[in-house]
């Protein structure tokens, strides 16, 4: 095994992934990471079909973007994975580059394990254990331990759970609720809505006729000391929440931050 296994996919945008700004979504962009880290833990040995032979999968926890700049449609851009270090968490780094090799986006994401069976986290198998690379490569850290309770929002939206949303571990994939989470923001045609930094954490399963409800709230301006080097301030903070409607608890909560003050409802 390597010292230091890593992987890179090279992709070239599609006019399918874009919104109306003309950039790539932000779930286009979570699904580039997850099919590259699928083809580099299949390399390594700890791939979803080993675990999904003993009724088990990789589930996303927590997902950290620092971005620069997102494709548009026709641009190649190469997305670098590797494995960082596992603790109860497996954790994961990753960086997107474009044509001209400039680093563009930054991530870091944490996995666990959910039996298939009975829907609950589980431990990684020994097996697959032992082979996860010991000498890992750093990734960028997340930005705060935890990503506080939202009360009550300002913006709100109401979202139902299609069986589209669906993913081969039988829930609703990572990549919609980055969409839905921007969906209490008033829109406008054509207007950019790419935040500098997107902190999302997943809580729990969502399943088809699951009625949602998207809320924000903005949060008090102040300097993003943990921006790393190259990436914009963004000083304009916005906490979200996805929640069930009827019970009100949270299925996923998240935190942007955006160079300039996003207009609220």
């Amino acid at each position: 095994m390597l010292d230091y296994p890593e992987y890179t996919l090279g992709i070239q945008a599609r006019y399918g992934e874009a919104g109306t700004d003309g950039k790539i979504r932000l779930g286009a962009l979570a699904n580039w990471f997850q099919e590259a880290a699928g083809h580099n833990a299949s390399a390594l040995g700890f791939g979803d079909e080993r675990l999904f032979a003993e009724g088990k999968a990789w589930i996303l926890t927590r997902m950290a973007f620092r971005i620069k700049d997102l494709p548009s449609p026709g641009d190649k851009v190469n997305i670098r994975t590797w494995p960082a270090k596992l603790e109860h968490l497996g954790h994961r780094g990753y960086e997107v580059y474009n044509a001209s090799d400039e680093l563009i986006v930054a991530a870091v994401s944490a996995w666990t394990v959910l039996d298939l069976s009975t829907r609950r986290l589980t431990a990684l198998p020994e097996e697959l254990a032992a082979v996860y690379p010991v000498n890992t490569i750093p990734c960028i850290p997340f930005p705060s331990r935890t990503i506080p309770r939202l009360r009550e929002g300002i913006g709100s939206a109401d979202v139902l759970v299609r069986r589209d949303d669906l993913d081969i571990n039988g829930h609703v994939n990572n990549s919609k609720y980055l969409g839905w989470l921007l969906e209490c923001l008033p829109w406008s045609p054509g207007e950019s809505l790419i935040p500098s930094l997107l902190d999302v954490t997943f809580r729990a399963e969502c399943f088809p006729g699951d009625a949602l409800t998207s809320q924000c709230v903005p949060l008090p301006d102040e300097t993003d000391a943990t921006a790393p080097d190259g990436f914009p301030q963004a000083p304009h903070g916005l906490l979200h929440v996805i929640r069930r409607t009827d019970s009100g608890d949270d299925v996923c909560r998240a935190v942007t931050r955006w160079t300039q003050k996003v207009r609220l409802p």
